[in-house]
């Protein structure tokens, strides 16, 4: 169950799923969104060493910047809320300036679900890595974080990736709990000796055993290989529309890089990731 989403706004390709997605979760839950725009001022008007005699050129090609920034976020903004108002969805816009990271993280506090584009947000082009970003927003305590690519798709098959780490047992708990879309086929998969030291057999019967809790009957299978290697083709071979993964906080905090499975799919998924730790 969930009442209120938060949804990240910017004229990436990922923005009709977004629209599509959120409207679609909120109708299903009676839920409200808030719409939220980040504009990067002091990135936009970083442009590197200026020539001498450039200032006015550089002054100008700033403003040009963040005036473009802004109104293509209002654009996708104008564009939401008409789609909101068409399907009776409540909806708020948080405008802001500054540091994506910041603001999302701010106002994620009364939010439940976070959605936001898997390769591209805030950043219209001027952040290097967005995927690297949205890694450290669910390090930062943003999760869970849908998110999604520019495909627009139902929800009916679902991957979760399990490897009977505490990060893949919070991150499957937490979306079986939230209860997102009704009569999904659920499909747990451990690729690889799983991280517990435990049989993959028995560790999969037991996530199922959770699972049945919550009337759901999951399909299981253990194969071997890389994950990073072999979730994106199962997902592809079983037709997923959603894959379910953690990542690792230790990871994050200890060895200062990303749980490099997390890092992989959401540079390479064409499905859209429900991620958390």
């Amino acid at each position: 169950m969930i009442k209120r989403l938060l949804v990240g706004v910017a004229g990436t390709p990922a923005m009709p799923a977004k629209i599509k997605h959120a409207i679609d979760l909120a109708k299903l839950h009676g839920a409200e969104i808030s719409i939220l725009s980040v504009v990067d001022v002091d990135r936009l008007s970083s442009l590197g060493p200026v020539p001498l005699g450039a200032g006015k050129y550089a002054h100008d090609m700033r403003k040009g910047r963040i005036a473009r920034s802004h109104s293509i976020d209002e654009n996708a903004i104008a564009t939401f809320e008409a789609a909101c108002e068409d399907a009776g969805v409540a909806v708020q816009v948080i405008r802001q300036e500054g540091d994506p990271l910041e603001a999302v993280s701010f106002a994620w506090r009364y939010h439940d679900l976070c959605v936001l584009g898997a390769r591209g947000w805030f950043d219209h082009g001027v952040v290097a890595d967005p995927q690297d970003a949205l890694l450290k927003l669910i390090a930062s305590g943003v999760r869970p974080v849908l998110a999604v690519t520019d495909e627009i798709r139902p929800m009916r098959k679902v991957l979760v990736a399990y490897n009977g780490s505490l990060e893949s047992a919070k991150t499957m708990k937490q979306f079986i709990q939230m209860a997102l879309w009704p009569d999904l086929e659920i499909h747990i998969v451990c690729v690889g000796k799983p991280k517990s030291g435990e049989d993959a057999e028995t560790m999969l019967e037991q996530a199922a055993a959770y699972c049945r809790l919550y009337d759901h009957e999951p399909l299981l299978d253990h194969i071997e290989g890389e994950a990073r290697d072999v979730l994106r083709s199962y997902a592809a071979a079983m037709k997923a529309d959603l894959i379910v993964m953690g990542s690792s906080y230790r990871k994050m905090l200890l060895l200062k890089r990303f749980g490099k499975h997390a890092l992989s799919m959401i540079k390479s998924s064409d499905v859209p990731l429900f991620l958390s730790h």
